[in-house]
């Protein structure tokens, strides 16, 4: 007989399956705000009998009753002894198919496998080309996942990330001549939560988490360390090495979380902590957050939402002082060979504030379609684009935070009519400062349950800036990169193709 049958074997023997699991939840959904309460229990700790509960009448008259002999009926077949197999000298009792099966099931219950693949087809262009010579891409994801629950009180999971692209070679660069890969792997999750006395729960590892209530710009998201690209069909950023403690309080209708920040922390010193209050009243919700880490500024910040008349209002602020990141003055000018100067701010509060205002309107009975509108003040930003190409120089060109004022409108279209499995999204973006814009529309079509494709096209305009970025750079001799100097037209109009499969 073969291993796997002896593995399914060992499994079936064992004395005491652990208990179901309950059913299976979002593979990253947070703890539940108000603990599980447990069954009621008398005094002495058993679980009190309902008025429903079936009575044992052979416990009641004191004794078994046979009724097969009560009544000259045959007796009830003995069952056969369990048959024996033999294996390295040892005689282990073999269990049937059906009992395997039986067991498989039970930890089916408390292993779910899964993931995503979202395949793209991406076409960029720029004025004044053609067609044929557009820049194409195709980066696709594969997100595979593991999720564990032994009980449920207990969990683990895990997830990682395969990215490819299949228009990039082995050995292709960028614009600045480094080399450019096209496959890719990286862990998203990997954490473990638990809870003590159903009060408190704990989630410790790489995981997922977003702070803000706005839809564009979250300047109180103070532990992710890169921004979230607001106009992307999915948050593609990869989970955060973290230790939070959550502590809800019920009868408050707040919750408290608290902290540790472990990403890259190579000694105890460089270890953060933030911790952050949310409360839930009337028909409001308001937060409050604190972050700080060794080099890192100190970091303080409150959003709040809330219904009014026909619109929801969300409002998030931030400050942070120690911010050691070079700010830089001046102007660069390749021919005379002026660089900016560096500038430091670390002794400032630095404030970041999100408005915005979003209404419902109601078309019929089912359909109803949604707008709105954020405006950003961000005291980090630019009032120019003078400096943006010595920005991107320095790994310092952050999309989205660029400039100083920023407004952006969306309006959103869920299965309008009797085109139930299909929505519409439309989303513009000014960088007030530089006044260049975006706009896109994404079109998505669910077929097949599982499968959602997705269509979308941004088109860039306004005056030459963060979204019109045109790099221009004349030769420069004693530069061997820029010796025949350097041109990048600025991007016009993007078309995009994808399908996104769960499982």
């Amino acid at each position: 007989m073969n291993a796997v049958f002896w593995l399914m074997v060992a499994l079936a023997r064992a004395d005491e399956p652990a208990p179901e699991a309950p059913p299976p939840e979002s593979p990253e959904s947070v703890p539940p705000t108000v603990p599980p309460l447990p069954p009621a229990e008398t005094p002495s700790g058993e679980t009190p009998a309902t008025e429903d509960a079936p009575v044992d009448e052979n416990a009641l008259f004191g004794g078994s009753v046979d009724e097969n002999a009560l009544f000259g009926g045959d007796p009830p077949a003995a069952e056969p002894p369990p048959e024996t197999v033999t294996m390295d000298g040892i005689d282990m009792e073999k269990t049937s198919d059906s009992a395997i099966l039986d067991r498989l099931t039970n930890a089916s219950d408390k292993l779910t496998i899964g993931g995503r693949a979202y395949l793209r087809l991406d076409a960029a262009f720029v004025e004044d080309e053609k067609f044929k010579t557009a820049a194409f891409s195709s980066p696709n994801l594969l997100d595979l996942f593991v999720d564990a629950r032994p009980n449920d009180r207990v969990r683990i999971f895990a997830k990682g990330r395969l990215s490819h692209d299949f228009t990039i070679q082995s050995g292709d660069t960028d614009m600045f001549g480094d080399e450019v890969k096209p496959t890719k792997v990286a862990l998203d999750s990997l954490w473990m939560k638990f809870d003590v006395a159903h009060k408190v729960y704990v989630t410790a590892g790489k995981q997922r988490i977003k702070w803000g209530a706005g839809r564009f710009w979250n300047p109180t998201d103070f532990m992710n360390q890169q921004a979230l690209d607001p106009l992307a069909a999915y948050d593609e950023r990869l989970g955060v090495g973290l230790i939070k403690v959550h502590v809800p309080f019920e009868k408050l209708g707040a919750n408290a979380y608290f902290l540790g920040n472990f990403e890259g922390a190579q000694s105890l010193e460089e270890i953060g902590g933030a911790a952050r209050l949310e409360w839930a009243f009337n028909s409001s919700e308001l937060s409050v957050s604190a972050a700080a880490r060794k080099d890192k500024p100190y970091r303080l910040g409150a959003d709040f939402s809330s219904a009014l008349w026909i619109f929801d209002l969300r409002v998030e602020a931030s400050v942070q002082k120690g911010l050691k990141t070079p700010f830089y003055e001046g102007e660069l000018d390749f021919e005379t060979f002026t660089l900016p100067t560096e500038v430091s701010r670390e002794d400032e509060w630095i404030p970041q504030v999100v408005a915005g205002l979003e209404a419902g309107f109601k078309v019929n009975s089912e359909d109803t379609f949604y707008v709105g509108a954020e405006y950003f003040f961000n005291d980090a930003g630019y009032s120019d684009n003078s400096l943006y190409l010595w920005l991107l120089a320095n790994n310092q060109f952050t999309p989205f935070y660029l400039g100083r004022h920023y407004f952006g409108a969306y309006a959103y279209v869920p299965s309008p009519g009797r085109w139930e499995d299909t929505s519409f999204t439309g989303s513009v973006i000014t960088n007030l400062s530089d006044k260049s814009a975006v706009a896109r529309l994404d079109v998505r079509q669910t077929v097949l349950t599982y499968l959602a494709l997705n269509v979308y096209s941004s088109y860039h305009f306004g005056e030459l800036g963060e979204f019109q970025f045109q790099v221009e750079v004349p030769p420069v001799p004693t530069v061997p990169a820029l010796a025949n100097g350097l041109t990048v037209p600025a991007p016009w109009l993007e078309f995009g193709l994808g399908a996104n499969l769960t499982f």
